[in-house]
């Protein structure tokens, strides 16, 4: 429990290896695995009001498992998907995109960058490998002395963003036609063709949580170049909001959703999960849980057979006839009459 400034007092847990949620594997419902940076990791909302949780909360046919890592880059997702994909066995991927992503996706980017360079050692995708370096800006003694010390470190970060307010940063300078920008879109590309490959048939679903700027429509595209759903309008919606006097982030300490920005979020995923036929349909669930219902009544009936317990056989069919009649006659006018027998 602590306060953040712009939210007020903020429960933050997390659960199994670090996941924000994590469900039960072994569920029937719609096992949905959400990956993303520090908007999925959502430390600006308390537990049960992230717009994950709005998905289970409005839906009882969703499981939810979610792994949100501040400042990860698409290759660190990709990397969660691969270590915990066979565990969890998802039906759908939801997959949260965000503007610095393509900047932490290219080493030769994020080292040029004042405003998304977080400083800190990182697994980049390069020639078809993965490498962990250092975003370095300064090559030489300076540049270690930096990296081998956090307070050093931190305050570089900080010099870097009064670097950037005042002279700018390399983002003021991108477009789709910048070479650096064709470049790290491309390596953004290639790692959602590795999250394809590893996703198999399992759907994929993606969002961007912010408005297009100078990347344009590149994570559409990369999207539709590999069959992953992409639901649009979600900054949009929270925009629309805002416009209309909700509070729906930290503005002007943090631009990261609070309580409300997170429901419209969720409920502009929901809303296109249901459109798109992609929650499993409730009576497969009803006819799951019936048949597991009918499965335990054959093992009590192999019971009474082999051990010749058939004198329980009137006590459990009494229970069952009592279950049903108070089933049936419930809101009837013999309610009241079955229950002033308990």
């Amino acid at each position: 429990k602590r306060d953040v400034k712009g939210y007020g007092e903020i429960v933050y847990t997390t659960q199994i290896s670090g996941f924000r949620v994590f469900g039960d594997i072994n569920s029937n419902k719609t096992k949905i695995f959400v990956i993303g940076d520090s908007f999925t990791a959502g430390h600006t909302v308390s537990d049960g009001k992230t717009y994950y949780d709005y998905l289970r909360e409005n839906n009882n046919n969703v499981e939810i498992f979610a792994y949100g890592g501040g400042g990860y880059g698409s290759l660190q997702e990709y990397m969660i998907l691969d270590k915990y994909f066979d565990l969890i066995k998802p039906h759908i991927i939801l997959w949260q995109f965000c503007l610095n992503d393509i900047i932490n996706n290219d080493y030769d980017l994020e080292s040029t960058s004042f405003k998304n360079n977080n400083h800190m050692t990182r697994p980049y995708y390069r020639k078809g490998k993965i490498e962990w370096l250092y975003p370095e800006q300064r090559i030489g003694w300076f540049s270690y002395v930096v990296k081998s010390s956090h307070l050093l470190r931190f305050l570089h970060i900080r010099i870097n963003i009064f670097k950037a307010e005042k002279y700018g940063s390399i983002e003021d300078e991108l477009s789709i036609n910048h070479p650096l920008f064709i470049k790290a879109a491309k390596i953004t590309s290639d790692i959602m063709g590795l999250v394809r490959k590893r996703a198999g048939d399992t759907p994929i679903v993606a969002f961007s949580v912010n408005k297009p700027t100078w990347e344009g429509n590149t994570f559409r595209e990369i999207s539709e170049k590999y069959g992953i759903h992409f639901v649009p309008n979600i900054f949009e919606a929270v925009e629309e909001a805002k416009r209309f006097g909700m509070i729906v982030d930290g503005l002007p300490f943090d631009g990261h959703w609070n309580d409300n920005g997170h429901s419209i979020a969720g409920k502009v995923i929901l809303d296109y999960l249901i459109k798109h036929n992609l929650l499993k349909p409730i009576f497969c669930l009803l006819l799951v849980v019936i048949m597991s219902k009918i499965s335990i009544m054959a093992e009590f009936w192999e019971f009474l057979r082999v051990r010749k317990k058939w004198w329980l056989a009137p006590i459990v069919f009494f229970l069952i006839l009592l279950g049903a009649l108070i089933i049936f006659t419930q809101g009837s006018a013999l309610a009241p009459f079955i229950y002033a027998l308990f």
